[in-house]
């Protein structure tokens, strides 16, 4: 049996350039959201708030809170659109599946913001696990070697800080949430999965000849 161990190049059925556009457009426009979110929420820190309180609090901060969760859901909805597009262009599955997983979460934040608790925050801690592992996971995808060295040290660095939030939970024992606040905190989290995935989406949209066609392919039994 077939056992795919990272990414085929398909040059027939290759749509990378379309899915890093995707990818960019989906991760560019959050982004950008979120700044935009912080100027319409009065009072608002960037250490003390988390990125759901601008979607989170009762009753909801208008337009801060519309843009947010309308802005999530569709970097969400796009994102699997991506994911899609490189598993028809023989990408790799265990990417392709952690950040489905992410895109899932961001979608799930979006549609149950903070205020509706462990909901919440169950698809907050999707989204954050499985952001880390797709940055992780992105070497399968035969990137060049700086890219993949990137995505390594910002992969480990996201997940080890979503880890200190398992081991010391999110209050000021934690700290990282003494340095740096719980809103910090959080962004440390967010900020390093969101500009990789954005440069990856360029990345995959500009590949041209160079492309790294390797096979990861063998028979084994199961």
């Amino acid at each position: 049996m077939k056992i795919q161990r990272g990414s085929v190049f398909r040059p027939k059925t290759n749509y990378y350039k379309a899915a890093g556009i995707i990818m960019m457009v989906a991760f560019v426009q959050f982004f950008l959201a979120i700044n935009l979110a912080e100027t319409q929420f009065p009072g608002y820190s960037t250490a003390k708030n988390t990125l759901s309180d601008l979607a989170g609090t009762v009753p909801p901060v208008e337009p801060a809170a519309t843009i947010f969760n309308v802005s999530i859901i569709l970097a969400g909805i796009l994102a699997i659109i991506a994911v899609i597009l490189i598993l028809k262009s023989g990408g790799c599955r265990l990417f392709s599946t952690s950040l489905i997983l992410t895109s899932l979460g961001a979608i799930g934040v979006g549609l149950f913001p903070g205020y509706t608790g462990s909901t919440h925050v169950l698809f907050a801690t999707m989204t954050f696990i499985f952001g880390s592992l797709a940055l992780l996971f992105s070497y399968r995808l035969g990137i060049n070697i700086p890219m993949v060295i990137v995505s390594m040290i910002l992969g480990l660095f996201s997940l080890g800080i979503t880890l200190t939030l398992f081991i010391w939970g999110s209050g000021m024992e934690n700290p990282v949430v003494g340095l740096l606040g719980v809103g910090g905190t959080e962004r440390f989290i967010v900020y390093p999965v969101l500009l990789y995935l954005i440069a990856l989406g360029g990345y995959l949209a500009s590949r041209g000849e160079d492309w790294v066609r390797l096979r990861f392919f063998s028979e084994e039994k199961v």
